[in-house]
């Protein structure tokens, strides 16, 4: 038997999201959900889970740049050096993503991205009060596949003994570059659990027969009304309805449900 993480991306991000997370943690939808601590609308996310009694069930979702799907987070730094950034920043606040920094120069940037990581760390302990899964941490999938974040992340993981970390997906682990900047992020004491999203594993499902373990993320939003599985575009899968995509899910595999606080 499969077992899965079934994971909330970008718990913090907005109203309508931090209400389609709430309400799948609610309706049993979820294990985990990753916070991000650098948006106005935080501490509503934050009464969700002190209202709801999962905070054990959230870790840290890293965040370097505004966000892509055009929600009002209003995202900024923690960091004065990274908020002086002009790679990073814009009048004090985080760009749309744009491809982190490329260059093998660039990898001296990694002193700025590190103090942003501990200080988001920190504001998450701070407004958790402790209570929350400390040991895991996530990264948009593409954050960490580069230079100077990828020794950030080095770095970090070693001095705050974290055990999980999300590094690539699953579609990524076969290209080279990718394979590069995970090498250099590498830490023999941190788990490396595959990740994808809902659809690829229900498209690609013969591709996971040799694993005992992946993430499943998923984007919970509502739009319109309507409850979705709101997977960013640029994953090229259509967006789906929250419980459809669950249903499916069940309906198709024998698993059994892991939160990354029990995995870590």
């Amino acid at each position: 038997m499969i077992k899965i993480i079934l994971n909330a991306d970008d718990f913090g991000k907005s109203p309508n999201r931090n209400r389609a997370v709430d309400d799948c943690f609610r309706q049993g939808l979820i294990s985990s959900a990753g916070l991000i601590v650098t948006g106005k609308h935080l501490q509503d996310a934050v009464q969700y889970i002190n209202r709801g009694g999962y905070v054990g069930n959230i870790h840290l979702h890293f965040n370097l740049s505004a966000n892509l799907l055009h929600e009002d987070s209003d995202d900024i730094p923690l960091t004065e050096v990274m908020r002086k950034d002009s790679f990073f920043c814009t009048d004090g606040k985080f760009t749309k993503y744009k491809g982190l920094p490329k260059k093998v120069s660039d990898i001296f940037k990694w002193r700025v991205v590190y103090q942003e990581l501990v200080a988001q760390y920190n504001k998450f302990i701070e407004v958790t009060d402790g209570k929350a899964d400390y040991k895991h941490v996530d990264f948009h999938l593409w954050y960490n596949l580069t230079w100077p974040v990828s020794v950030a992340l080095n770095l970090f993981t070693w001095r705050y003994k974290i055990k999980s970390v999300r590094y690539i997906g699953i579609y990524q682990q076969s290209k080279r570059r990718y394979r590069l900047f995970r090498l250099i992020s590498w830490n023999p004491f941190v788990k490396d659990v595959p990740a994808t999203n809902i659809d690829y594993y229900l498209s690609k499902k013969h591709l996971f027969d040799n694993y005992q373990i992946i993430e499943l993320y998923c984007h919970p939003n509502y739009k319109d009304g309507v409850f979705l599985d709101d997977s960013p575009s640029y994953l090229k899968h259509e967006r789906q309805p929250m419980l459809k995509q669950i249903r499916m899910l069940k309906d198709s595999s024998d698993f059994e449900s892991l939160c990354w606080k029990n995995f870590s």
